[in-house]
Protein backbone atom coordinates (compact mmCIF):
# COMPACT_ATOMS: atom_id res chain seq x y z
CA UNK A 1 0.00 0.00 0.00
CA UNK A 2 2.85 2.40 0.82
CA UNK A 3 4.34 1.79 -2.63
CA UNK A 4 0.98 2.53 -4.31
CA UNK A 5 0.55 5.76 -2.33
CA UNK A 6 4.13 6.72 -3.24
CA UNK A 7 3.28 6.02 -6.88
CA UNK A 8 0.20 8.21 -6.66
CA UNK A 9 2.25 11.11 -5.29
CA UNK A 10 4.84 10.59 -8.01
CA UNK A 11 2.14 10.70 -10.67
CA UNK A 12 0.76 13.95 -9.23
CA UNK A 13 4.25 15.45 -9.21
CA UNK A 14 4.67 14.42 -12.84
CA UNK A 15 1.83 16.74 -13.81
CA UNK A 16 3.91 19.74 -12.80
CA UNK A 17 7.27 18.34 -13.93
CA UNK A 18 6.45 17.40 -17.52
CA UNK A 19 9.33 18.15 -19.86
CA UNK A 20 11.87 18.53 -17.05
CA UNK A 21 13.56 15.12 -17.25
CA UNK A 22 16.99 14.88 -18.83
CA UNK A 23 17.29 13.34 -22.28
CA UNK A 24 20.59 11.79 -21.15
CA UNK A 25 18.74 9.38 -18.85
CA UNK A 26 18.29 5.76 -19.86
CA UNK A 27 14.72 5.88 -21.16
CA UNK A 28 12.64 2.86 -22.11
CA UNK A 29 9.83 3.88 -24.46
CA UNK A 30 6.57 1.98 -24.88
CA UNK A 31 4.56 3.36 -27.81
CA UNK A 32 0.81 3.43 -27.33
CA UNK A 33 -1.64 3.55 -30.24
CA UNK A 34 -4.67 5.61 -29.25
CA UNK A 35 -7.73 7.01 -31.03
CA UNK A 36 -8.60 10.27 -29.21
CA UNK A 37 -12.22 10.53 -30.33
CA UNK A 38 -13.72 8.56 -27.46
CA UNK A 39 -14.31 10.95 -24.57
CA UNK A 40 -14.19 10.46 -21.64
CA UNK A 41 -11.71 7.63 -22.27
CA UNK A 42 -9.51 9.63 -24.65
CA UNK A 43 -9.93 12.90 -26.52
CA UNK A 44 -7.94 15.99 -27.53
CA UNK A 45 -8.16 19.27 -25.66
CA UNK A 46 -7.90 22.68 -27.30
CA UNK A 47 -4.10 22.51 -27.10
CA UNK A 48 -4.06 19.22 -28.99
CA UNK A 49 -3.06 17.21 -25.91
CA UNK A 50 -4.56 13.73 -25.53
CA UNK A 51 -6.52 13.64 -22.27
CA UNK A 52 -8.94 11.30 -20.51
CA UNK A 53 -9.17 8.13 -18.46
CA UNK A 54 -6.82 5.99 -20.57
CA UNK A 55 -4.02 8.60 -20.90
CA UNK A 56 -4.16 9.19 -17.14
CA UNK A 57 -3.92 5.46 -16.55
CA UNK A 58 -0.90 5.27 -18.87
CA UNK A 59 0.76 8.09 -16.92
CA UNK A 60 0.37 6.06 -13.73
CA UNK A 61 1.74 2.97 -15.48
CA UNK A 62 4.74 5.02 -16.61
CA UNK A 63 5.43 6.10 -13.04
CA UNK A 64 4.89 2.61 -11.66
CA UNK A 65 7.27 0.92 -14.11
CA UNK A 66 9.93 3.58 -13.55
CA UNK A 67 9.68 3.16 -9.79
CA UNK A 68 9.51 -0.63 -9.90
CA UNK A 69 12.38 -1.27 -12.34
CA UNK A 70 14.66 1.64 -11.44
CA UNK A 71 14.84 3.06 -14.98
CA UNK A 72 12.88 5.81 -16.66
CA UNK A 73 9.88 4.63 -18.67
CA UNK A 74 8.05 6.76 -21.20
CA UNK A 75 4.66 5.68 -22.55
CA UNK A 76 4.45 7.64 -25.78
CA UNK A 77 0.98 8.25 -27.24
CA UNK A 78 0.57 7.91 -31.00
CA UNK A 79 -2.69 9.24 -32.43
CA UNK A 80 -4.43 7.11 -35.08
CA UNK A 81 -7.85 5.89 -36.20
CA UNK A 82 -9.30 3.13 -34.05
CA UNK A 83 -9.42 0.60 -36.89
CA UNK A 84 -5.72 1.21 -37.68
CA UNK A 85 -4.41 0.33 -34.22
CA UNK A 86 -4.28 -3.44 -34.74
CA UNK A 87 -2.64 -2.97 -38.16
CA UNK A 88 0.01 -0.76 -36.55
CA UNK A 89 0.59 -3.38 -33.84
CA UNK A 90 1.05 -6.10 -36.42
CA UNK A 91 3.50 -3.91 -38.33
CA UNK A 92 5.56 -3.21 -35.18
CA UNK A 93 4.83 0.51 -35.42
CA UNK A 94 3.48 0.58 -31.86
CA UNK A 95 3.83 -1.64 -28.78
CA UNK A 96 0.33 -1.56 -27.30
CA UNK A 97 -3.11 -0.26 -28.18
CA UNK A 98 -5.64 1.32 -25.84
CA UNK A 99 -8.96 2.83 -26.93
CA UNK A 100 -11.81 1.06 -25.22
CA UNK A 101 -10.90 -2.33 -26.71
CA UNK A 102 -13.26 -5.13 -25.71
CA UNK A 103 -12.59 -8.82 -26.19
CA UNK A 104 -13.23 -10.28 -29.62
CA UNK A 105 -11.79 -13.67 -30.56
CA UNK A 106 -11.52 -12.51 -34.17
CA UNK A 107 -8.87 -9.97 -33.17
CA UNK A 108 -5.57 -11.84 -33.33
CA UNK A 109 -3.78 -9.94 -30.58
CA UNK A 110 -2.55 -10.43 -27.03
CA UNK A 111 -5.03 -9.28 -24.38
CA UNK A 112 -4.23 -7.77 -21.00
CA UNK A 113 -6.28 -8.40 -17.91
CA UNK A 114 -9.46 -6.25 -17.96
CA UNK A 115 -9.10 -2.82 -16.39
CA UNK A 116 -12.68 -1.51 -16.67
CA UNK A 117 -16.18 -2.89 -17.00
CA UNK A 118 -18.59 -1.27 -19.44
CA UNK A 119 -21.40 -1.96 -21.92
CA UNK A 120 -22.68 -0.96 -25.33
CA UNK A 121 -25.77 1.24 -25.23
CA UNK A 122 -27.98 3.16 -27.62
CA UNK A 123 -28.06 6.96 -27.79
CA UNK A 124 -30.89 8.78 -29.58
CA UNK A 125 -31.85 12.42 -30.12
CA UNK A 126 -33.83 13.91 -27.25
CA UNK A 127 -36.99 14.17 -29.32
CA UNK A 128 -36.81 10.56 -30.53
CA UNK A 129 -39.76 8.25 -29.90
CA UNK A 130 -37.37 5.31 -29.44
CA UNK A 131 -37.71 4.30 -25.78
CA UNK A 132 -36.33 0.76 -25.54
CA UNK A 133 -33.89 -1.61 -27.22
CA UNK A 134 -36.80 -3.42 -28.87
CA UNK A 135 -37.72 -0.15 -30.59
CA UNK A 136 -34.39 -0.29 -32.45
CA UNK A 137 -35.60 -3.15 -34.65
CA UNK A 138 -35.61 -2.13 -38.31
CA UNK A 139 -34.05 1.26 -37.55
CA UNK A 140 -30.95 2.89 -39.02
CA UNK A 141 -28.05 2.53 -36.56
CA UNK A 142 -24.53 3.93 -36.60
CA UNK A 143 -21.47 2.70 -34.68
CA UNK A 144 -17.70 2.93 -34.78
CA UNK A 145 -16.09 0.80 -37.49
CA UNK A 146 -14.41 -2.27 -36.04
CA UNK A 147 -15.69 -1.67 -32.51
CA UNK A 148 -17.96 -3.97 -30.53
CA UNK A 149 -20.67 -1.33 -30.82
CA UNK A 150 -20.84 -2.20 -34.51
CA UNK A 151 -21.15 -5.90 -33.61
CA UNK A 152 -23.93 -5.15 -31.13
CA UNK A 153 -25.75 -3.01 -33.69
CA UNK A 154 -25.64 -5.79 -36.27
CA UNK A 155 -27.37 -8.12 -33.82
CA UNK A 156 -30.46 -5.90 -33.75
CA UNK A 157 -33.18 -7.47 -35.86
CA UNK A 158 -33.58 -5.92 -39.33
CA UNK A 159 -31.42 -2.92 -38.40
CA UNK A 160 -29.60 -0.99 -41.11
CA UNK A 161 -26.09 -0.55 -39.69
CA UNK A 162 -23.48 1.97 -40.81
CA UNK A 163 -19.92 2.07 -39.49
CA UNK A 164 -18.00 5.34 -39.18
CA UNK A 165 -14.38 5.69 -38.07
CA UNK A 166 -14.74 8.64 -35.71
CA UNK A 167 -17.13 8.86 -32.75
CA UNK A 168 -17.45 12.63 -33.14
CA UNK A 169 -18.64 12.06 -36.72
CA UNK A 170 -21.11 9.48 -35.40
CA UNK A 171 -22.64 11.89 -32.93
CA UNK A 172 -22.69 14.76 -35.44
CA UNK A 173 -24.55 12.52 -37.88
CA UNK A 174 -27.02 11.51 -35.16
CA UNK A 175 -27.56 15.15 -34.28
CA UNK A 176 -28.33 15.84 -37.95
CA UNK A 177 -30.92 13.00 -37.91
CA UNK A 178 -29.01 10.94 -40.46
CA UNK A 179 -29.53 7.88 -38.24
CA UNK A 180 -32.10 6.80 -35.69
CA UNK A 181 -29.61 5.78 -33.00
CA UNK A 182 -25.90 5.45 -32.25
CA UNK A 183 -24.47 2.41 -30.47
CA UNK A 184 -21.53 3.44 -28.29
CA UNK A 185 -19.74 2.61 -25.06
CA UNK A 186 -21.54 3.50 -21.81
CA UNK A 187 -18.93 6.06 -20.74
CA UNK A 188 -19.04 7.76 -24.15
CA UNK A 189 -22.84 7.80 -24.09
CA UNK A 190 -22.93 9.47 -20.68
CA UNK A 191 -20.45 12.08 -21.86
CA UNK A 192 -22.63 13.08 -24.84
CA UNK A 193 -25.89 12.96 -22.90
CA UNK A 194 -24.51 15.75 -20.70
CA UNK A 195 -24.97 18.15 -23.61
CA UNK A 196 -28.76 17.84 -23.30
CA UNK A 197 -29.06 17.04 -27.00
CA UNK A 198 -29.28 13.26 -26.61
CA UNK A 199 -30.76 10.62 -24.34
CA UNK A 200 -29.56 7.11 -23.57
CA UNK A 201 -31.70 3.99 -23.45
CA UNK A 202 -31.62 2.27 -20.07
CA UNK A 203 -31.10 -1.26 -21.36
CA UNK A 204 -27.67 -2.26 -22.67
CA UNK A 205 -27.12 -4.18 -25.90
CA UNK A 206 -23.90 -5.85 -24.74
CA UNK A 207 -22.00 -6.04 -21.44
CA UNK A 208 -18.21 -6.15 -21.66
CA UNK A 209 -14.82 -5.20 -20.24
CA UNK A 210 -11.97 -3.04 -21.52
CA UNK A 211 -8.47 -4.35 -22.27
CA UNK A 212 -5.05 -3.23 -23.47
CA UNK A 213 -3.84 -5.09 -26.56
CA UNK A 214 -0.44 -5.96 -28.05
CA UNK A 215 0.90 -7.82 -31.07
CA UNK A 216 0.29 -11.57 -30.98
CA UNK A 217 3.27 -13.13 -29.23
CA UNK A 218 4.35 -9.98 -27.41
CA UNK A 219 3.64 -11.36 -23.97
CA UNK A 220 6.46 -9.37 -22.36
CA UNK A 221 4.71 -6.03 -22.76
CA UNK A 222 1.35 -7.55 -21.78
CA UNK A 223 2.95 -8.90 -18.60
CA UNK A 224 4.12 -5.37 -17.81
CA UNK A 225 0.62 -3.97 -18.45
CA UNK A 226 -0.95 -6.63 -16.24
CA UNK A 227 1.46 -5.83 -13.42
CA UNK A 228 0.55 -2.17 -13.75
CA UNK A 229 -3.19 -2.89 -13.80
CA UNK A 230 -2.82 -4.96 -10.64
CA UNK A 231 -0.63 -2.55 -8.70
CA UNK A 232 -1.30 1.03 -9.80
CA UNK A 233 -5.11 1.30 -9.71
CA UNK A 234 -5.21 3.39 -6.53
CA UNK A 235 -2.56 5.76 -7.89
CA UNK A 236 -4.56 6.22 -11.08
CA UNK A 237 -7.67 7.08 -9.05
CA UNK A 238 -5.65 9.60 -7.00
CA UNK A 239 -4.37 11.25 -10.16
CA UNK A 240 -7.82 11.43 -11.76
CA UNK A 241 -9.48 12.84 -8.65
CA UNK A 242 -6.76 15.45 -8.25
CA UNK A 243 -7.50 16.66 -11.78
CA UNK A 244 -11.25 16.82 -11.00
CA UNK A 245 -12.01 14.45 -13.87
CA UNK A 246 -15.11 12.27 -13.51
CA UNK A 247 -15.03 9.73 -16.30
CA UNK A 248 -17.71 7.13 -16.04
CA UNK A 249 -20.31 8.15 -13.48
Amino acid sequence: MKKIIKLGMAALTALTMAGCSSESEDVKTITVGISPDYAPYESENKKGDIVGFDPDMMKCFEEYLSDEEGVTYKLEMKKMDFDNIITQLQGDQIDVGISGFTYDSKRKVEWSDPYLGSSQVAVVPNDSEIASVSDLEGKSLVAQTGATGETAAKEVKDAKVTGLKNVQDIMNALSANQYDAAIVDLGVAKNYVKSGEFKMLDESLMDEQNYIIAKKGNTDVIDKMNTCIKNSWLAMIMLSCAKNMVYLH
